[in-house]
C-alpha cells in the first residue's frame, strides 16, 4: 500500500525566513513552490541532502487551518506525507481496520489525498497521497531519490555515454564520436575545420 515517505511538512509563520534557514544556511535546494489562496496557505518543497524532503507551509491569511494551528501549537512539524500507489486501496484498508479518515479528495490535478487525525495515529497527522513526484518539481532537475519515477526509456538514454574513438584506415585517420547506436565520423580535415571554428568562438 505504502510506496515511500515523501516529506515532512513544517508549519512556519514566515516562509521567507524559513527558506533563508533551510536553503541559505543548511544548503537545501528549492524544488517547487505554490500558493493555494482557497486554502489560505502557501508552500515550498525543499530537498536536504540526497534523500530528505521537507515542506515549509505558512498562512496567507489570518483565517484557515494553518493560522489556527500556529496560534494553538506554534511553529513546528505539521504532518507527514506518505506516497501510496492507490488512494482507493488505502481507503479500503482504513475501512477494513476501522480507522477513521477525513479529507478524501483530489484537491489538485494529479494529486489525490486523505488524512488520518493525530488521535488515531499516535499524535501524528498523516497525509496519504497518490501522485507522481516528477509533477511537483521545477523542470531541469531530478532529485536522486526521484529517479525511480523517470520512465525507463529516459533512464536508459541518460546512461549512454558519449565515446570518442580514433579509427585508422588506409586512406586517413578518422575520429568517431558515438553515443549508443548513434555515431558520426570525422576525417582529419573535418577535425581541423572544427578546431578552427572553436578557436574563433
Amino acid at each position: 500500500m505504502i510506496r515511500r515517505i515523501d516529506h515532512i511538512a513544517i508549519a512556519v509563520r514566515d516562509l521567507d525566513r524559513a527558506k533563508n534557514f533551510f536553503l541559505d544556511i543548511l544548503g537545501g535546494r528549492e524544488l517547487f513552490s505554490q500558493s493555494l489562496p482557497q486554502q489560505k496557505f502557501r508552500w515550498t518543497t525543499v530537498e536536504l541532502g540526497t534523500s530528505c524532503f521537507i515542506e515549509l507551509i505558512d498562512p496567507t491569511e489570518d483565517r484557515g487551518f494553518l493560522h489556527k494551528f500556529l496560534e494553538t501549537r506554534g511553529e513546528g512539524p505539521h504532518h507527514i506525507t506518505i506516497q501510496v500507489n492507490d488512494i482507493e486501496e488505502t481507503r479500503r484498508v482504513m475501512d477494513t481496520y476501522g480507522i477513521p479518515y477525513f479529507g478524501f479528495a483530489e484537491s489538485l490535478p494529479g494529486w489525490k489525498e486523505m488524512f488520518i487525525h493525530p488521535k488515531y495515529a499516535f499524535g501524528t497527522l498523516i497525509q496519504f497521497a497518490e501522485f507522481n513526484p516528477l509533477d511537483w518539481i521545477q523542470p531541469g532537475y531530478i532529485p536522486p531519490s526521484y529517479r525511480e519515477f523517470v520512465p525507463s526509456a529516459m533512464r536508459q538514454s541518460k546512461k549512454e555515454k558519449i565515446e570518442v574513438h580514433r579509427v585508422e584506415t588506409e586512406e586517413d585517420l578518422k575520429l568517431e564520436i558515438r553515443k549508443g547506436e548513434d555515431a558520426i565520423c570525422l576525417t582529419s580535415e573535418d577535425v581541423q575545420e572544427l578546431v578552427q571554428i572553436l578557436n574563433k568562438l
